[in-house]
């Protein structure tokens, strides 16, 4: 059986898949956000900017020195405060006029435009960040250059903040968005529940049954294995009667088999047919005791020792024409192993030992961690020491060695048996005197 990967989770992957496609749109979204904001900021300013340019253009005149000027009148006043953060610097071929803002701060104009090729740009000045602003105009045949700037120190600070706000809520949001569609998928998941309970009751009580409100998602993977188990049952049961049949309709060619053994006149040709009827009538005896002991098989159903042991008695005191004394000593009814492979196992087993048994056989199980411990024992004559290293290394019948003195122990069968549980089988000699199975199985049904 090929091992299922235990570590994939549904739940997992529908995450991670949202996450792999929030996450990049989110990013996108911030970014639109910041450079939006940051362009929309730019335009406010330089707006302003274009504004205060427009009135100290308007302003500037000439003296009747000949001298240009600034008609402090028309300038607004966060020009003629110290450190006000707004600045201007207007330049002509003969000289200049700084803002009384600008104070004692000396700053080359010309680094202003230094490679820019924007209607603005951005000047780092000491502790300041300006926005600083170009404007070219000529008044009465002179050509003036006017930069203006603004401190957007403040501005990028809080531009900063909300920056940080805008992430942190970004991540929030996309945390919360984690959280509530696991707890969606969970609720979702939880519709799995009823058919989760119908499986566990299987594995307890051998019926399934599951609940007629199934959700529509999940309805056709119920269907199918209900179908399946049906099927499975259906086949099983016709394989077992038709090995069955088979085994009855060979009886009348056995028959007239025995017959042409008796007449033949030839001892060597007689003593070979003989040897080959009495192999196909143990294979033949053998099936028929299997179909028996198997009955009507119900794929999923568990094996309970109060309702199974007491039939399976009672068909083996028939089939061998006495009454054993048997004992049964069981930490548990219920046991979490298939009923048709129990009956199989354990009917092999004690069909064995009733047939070898002087008058008691013995049944133990015992559970051990998750596996169980099963010991058939009789008090009948039991197998020499040659057999049982036999039977121990090789897992063959001793009754298939051509030796009818041994136990007819049927390992074929109970070896497949033990090994589709991942288990084993050994024999040794019983505390009763005679012949002991040891069987130890897996609990596949673990959770």
């Amino acid at each position: 059986m090929a091992e299922r990967n235990s570590g994939y989770s549904l739940e997992r992957s529908i995450r991670y898949r949202l996450i792999a496609v929030m996450a990049p749109l989110l990013i996108l979204l911030v970014l639109v956000v910041l450079e939006s904001v940051h362009n929309l900021v730019d335009q406010i300013v330089v707006g302003r900017l274009q504004q205060d340019a427009e009135s100290l253009i308007a302003s500037v005149e000439k003296t009747d020195t000949g001298d240009w000027d600034v008609e402090e009148r028309f300038l607004p006043h966060v020009y003629q405060r110290v450190r006000s953060g707004h600045y201007f610097i207007l330049r002509w071929p003969d000289g200049q006029i700084r803002s009384r803002s600008l104070w004692d701060r000396r700053v080359d104009p010309e680094q202003f435009s230094a490679g820019d090729s924007k209607e603005y740009l951005y000047h780092n000045v000491k502790d300041e960040s300006w926005m600083v602003l170009q404007e070219r105009f000529s008044k009465e045949g002179e050509a003036f250059t006017l930069w203006i700037a603004e401190d957007i120190s403040t501005i990028q600070a809080e531009h900063a903040y909300y920056r940080n706000l805008l992430l942190v809520v970004v991540v929030g949001l996309l945390l919360v968005t984690v959280v509530w569609q696991r707890r969606v998928l969970r609720n979702g998941f939880a519709r799995l529940e009823p058919v989760q309970r119908a499986l566990r009751s299987n594995r307890d009580s051998g019926e399934l049954e599951f609940p007629a409100a199934i959700a529509d998602e999940i309805k056709p993977l119920v269907d199918s294995i209900q179908g399946l188990v049906e099927r499975s049952s259906e086949q099983v049961a016709r394989s077992r009667m038709s090995v069955g049949n088979l085994a009855h309709e060979l009886k009348r060619p056995l028959l007239e088999l025995q017959l042409f053994a008796d007449e033949a006149t030839d001892p060597e040709t007689k003593g070979q047919l003989q040897n080959i009827l009495e192999k196909l009538q143990r294979r033949i005896d053998a099936e028929l005791r299997r179909a028996r002991i198997s009955g009507n098989p119900v794929p999923g159903n568990l094996f309970t020792f109060e309702s199974e042991l007491p039939h399976l008695q009672l068909l083996l005191d028939r089939l061998h024409g006495r009454t054993i004394h048997f004992e049964l000593d069981v930490e548990q009814q219920q046991i979490p192993f298939d009923r048709d492979d129990m009956l199989e196992l354990l009917g092999n087993l004690l069909d064995n030992a009733w047939k070898y048994a002087g008058s008691a056989v013995s049944l133990s199980a015992r559970k051990d961690g998750q596996s169980w411990h099963f010991i058939v024992q009789d008090d009948g004559p039991g197998v020499s020491d040659e057999q049982l290293d036999k039977v121990n290394a090789r897992g063959i019948r001793a009754d298939e060695s051509g030796e009818q003195t041994g136990h007819g122990l049927g390992l074929s069968i109970c070896q497949a048996i033990a090994e589709s549980y991942n288990g084993r089988i050994t024999n040794s000699r019983s505390e009763l005197g005679g012949f002991r199975v040891d069987v130890i199985l897996q609990n596949k049904l673990v959770e």
